[in-house]
């Protein structure tokens, strides 16, 4: 975690990077809660600058409900975090604050895509194994229409492809390493774990929405700060 924070911080500054890290672990400990509450023993949280964070299980879920709740529990608790740093904003018109809020909003609704061992693939997976080929979907649009360039996000769209195919594919094996009626749950499962999932989507996507409002990009920050040393007043700006 410390090597996180100081890697974040030669390219953010510490106040960002310490609060990009922190909503990580709250995401972290989201499931880790989960998982202890269900009895699943689990391994210590471990970080990698730029690759994110994660906690492993020791053992299997007993069922893909209880793999979808554990997924699940991540983005509820990120999502949470987010909404009382947007608070903080509010309080106190921090623009630290708006825009930690907008990555910790962000990156929790990025972790639902339903796209392999993201928790959107784990969550959505537990429904039904086509949802991958709407996780493909998206992460490919994504990409062409240059919201996303990110090496690493190309190396998860892979693996979510294969992890698709594996699934979908006649005869296959996937299910061999998991306990017997892993994928059996019931229809009132489904019915909760889809509606919490179409929930916290929109909740995110509402919350983003409010916080842009007040977030202001770098840019317009810069112009005040200079508009401020009363060198602008002659200058117009268009945003």
């Amino acid at each position: 975690m410390i090597l996180t924070v100081g890697t974040y911080t030669a390219f953010f500054g510490l106040p960002y990077a310490a609060g990009i890290v922190g909503l990580t672990v709250l995401h972290e400990s989201g499931h880790a809660l989960v998982m202890k509450r269900m009895g699943i023993p689990f391994d210590p949280m471990v970080f990698v600058p730029f690759l994110g964070a994660g906690v492993s299980m020791k053992k299997s879920p007993r069922d893909a409900y209880d793999e979808a709740l554990i997924a699940m529990g991540g983005p509820v608790l990120g999502s949470l975090g987010a909404a009382g740093v947007c608070v903080v904003g509010h309080l106190t018109q921090s623009q630290l604050a708006f825009a930690l809020a907008d990555f910790g909003f962000m990156i929790n609704l990025f972790n639902l895509i339903p796209l392999g061992s993201l928790d959107g693939g784990r969550i959505c997976g537990a429904l039904s194994p086509y949802t991958g080929l709407v996780g493909l979907g998206i992460g490919g649009s994504l990409i062409a229409s240059g919201h996303i360039s990110n090496p690493i996000f190309y190396l998860v769209m892979i693996a979510g492809g294969w992890d698709t195919f594996q699934k979908l594919r006649p005869g296959n094996d996937y299910m061999s390493n998991l306990p017997r009626g892993y994928y059996r749950i019931t229809e009132g499962q489904k019915i909760a774990i889809g509606g919490g999932y179409v929930a916290l989507l929109g909740g995110l996507f509402g919350a983003m929405a409010i916080n842009d409002h007040y977030k202001k990009s770098p840019e317009r920050l810069a112009y005040e700060r200079k508009a401020g040393k009363g060198g602008l007043s002659n200058m117009h700006y268009d945003y």
